[in-house]
């Protein structure tokens, strides 16, 4: 029996859009942004949104932002030079955490 499939989210899902640039570092030898870079892609989305929608001060500010769990499906793969857009949502908004939700389209 197969387990049961998510729908693939589309870009229009997603409140939030910011591009994301590919670097020619990102690719790994097999031709495609290598899995850690994603990672990277999400901190830079996150503090994107944060500074410019919340006002976070990250060099005099009292608030920080920690991650305390991460987790990433891999769909389509993307390579530089790709242009790549990231959404960006809030799936779950709690007292004293967030977890977002973010989705790479090319």
């Amino acid at each position: 029996m197969n387990a049961p499939t998510t729908p693939q989210p589309s870009a229009d899902d997603f409140p939030v859009l910011w591009p994301v640039p590919t670097r020619w570092a990102d690719n790994d030898h097999y031709g495609h942004v290598n899995n850690v870079e994603y990672y990277s892609y999400f901190d830079t989305v996150i503090n994107q949104y944060l500074i410019t929608a919340g006002g976070l001060d990250i060099h005099a500010g009292d608030t920080i932002g920690v991650c305390a769990e991460s987790h990433c499906r891999f769909l389509p793969a993307v390579a530089f030079p790709d242009p790549v857009v990231a959404g960006l949502r809030i799936g779950r908004l709690g007292n004293s955490s967030v977890r977002y939700e973010i989705g790479f389209f090319n």
